[in-house]
């Protein structure tokens, strides 16, 4: 069985699942509303600050916001075709006149790729074929297109991928362990912090691409769904609270990627699988999410609170509404869910000794899930404490 085909049989994808539409709010089934104010609103920020709580110090929140200083351009937008994000050149690189673009066999590209997004700032790199399921019908107020083109271009109505661009290279960058332990506080710095590698990580290997001569869309969030895409480059599986777990870094990672026609060799098999069985008898994120945003139960293949959107996939359709409203109760993003997640542990042999039996002897996952719990993992840790510890930097 081919990864296509094991890919939509584990996760229950019908070939022709449509497109998701970018600009809908997915939780609550209506346009998307970006006018009212962000959750870490500055009378908020006041509010929490005058109050003392531990965490929401005018320092914590300086430390939390300034880290995000790469996730948006100065003009402070971000998405579809801006900042580091940009379709085309940035003006860094150029295939010099004369000179063909690189031609190389596709494992050697990979090689060449993979160890310069890691040195750009990746922990893990895969690469799949383009899916056009996962590809957002709109996005940022545009259709999303693919046309017979040679170059990817944008106008006010709508972004055009060339049809050529059928290779996805995917990018891990790194969470720490340490500040994702102070969530939901300012303190979970991770958040900010990852999404502005993704966007410099993402942007500086797509324009390195554009130097050997050809195409390379970067993104973040926007124009496409990273974790079905991270899923079919190998990079691991699908968690209950609808994050992509890894086998080394768990949920401590942010995803970015780049749409390209450079020839990549695809991954011709999924992650090892046992992620999703541990998750089936784990309800750990569900048990400590404050908003009730994370299901119990199976996986299903519609969401129980809005069934008429997007259905199809077989997997834990979290409530992003409730989640939605609890981060604006709270002042920050929250990441509880992260926090807690018993794959979400410092590197270290114990824990990959546990990890081995749970991809291979999954009737102990049930006794993991206790131990888990009886050890006290996935405490928050003392905000209070902070900033007298030593740095841990990329320690996950």
């Amino acid at each position: 069985m081919g990864i296509d085909e094991d890919f939509n049989e584990y996760y229950g994808i019908s070939p022709y699942h449509p497109r998701y539409d970018g600009n809908f709010d997915e939780a609550r089934g209506v346009k998307r509303d970006r006018t009212g104010p962000r959750y870490n609103n500055p009378e908020g920020m006041a509010r929490r600050i005058n109050a003392g709580l531990p965490g929401y110090s005018l320092v914590d929140y300086a430390f939390k916001d300034a880290a995000g200083t790469l996730e948006y351009p100065h003009d402070g937008t971000y998405g579809l075709n801006t900042g580091y994000y940009r379709w085309t050149s940035l003006g860094r690189t150029k295939l010099p006149p004369g000179i063909e673009p690189w031609d190389a066999p596709p494992e050697e590209v990979n090689k060449v790729i993979t160890k310069a997004a890691k040195y750009y700032g990746a922990v893990d790199v895969g690469f799949c074929m383009m899916d056009k399921r996962f590809v957002y019908k709109r996005s940022s107020n545009k259709d999303i297109v693919f046309e017979d083109v040679d170059a990817p271009y944008v106008t006010d109505e709508k972004a055009v991928i060339p049809e050529r661009c059928k290779y996805v290279i995917v990018i891990l960058v790194p969470m720490e362990f340490t500040e994702n332990s102070y969530a939901p506080t300012p303190l979970e710095v991770t958040s900010n912090m990852g999404y502005a590698r993704m966007h410099i990580t993402a942007g500086t290997l797509a324009e390195m691409i554009r130097g050997l001569g050809y195409n390379a869309i970067p993104m973040g969030n926007d124009t496409a769904f990273s974790v079905p895409l991270a899923i079919k480059a190998g990079l691991g599986h699908l968690s209950r609270n609808g994050r992509l777990i890894h086998w080394k870094y768990g949920q401590l990672t942010r995803i970015a990627k780049i749409f390209t026609d450079l020839p990549v060799k695809p991954a011709e098999k999924m992650a090892p699988k046992g992620i999703v069985e541990y998750c089936e008898i784990c309800s750990r994120c569900a048990d400590e999410c404050p908003s009730k945003s994370v299901p119990y139960g199976p996986r299903t293949t519609f969401n129980p609170k809005y069934p008429n959107l997007n259905p199809g996939a077989l997997k834990w359709y979290n409530d992003e509404g409730a989640c939605s409203d609890y981060w604006h109760e709270v002042g920050t993003g929250c990441s509880i869910c992260l926090r807690c997640c018993d794959f979400v542990k410092p590197q270290g042999i114990e824990h990959s000794i546990v990890k081995w039996f749970i991809r291979n002897v999954p009737q102990l996952n049930r006794f993991w899930a206790w131990c888990d719990r009886a050890l006290g993992y996935g405490k928050m840790s003392d905000t209070r404490k902070y900033w007298d510890i030593p740095i841990e930097k990329h320690k996950n």
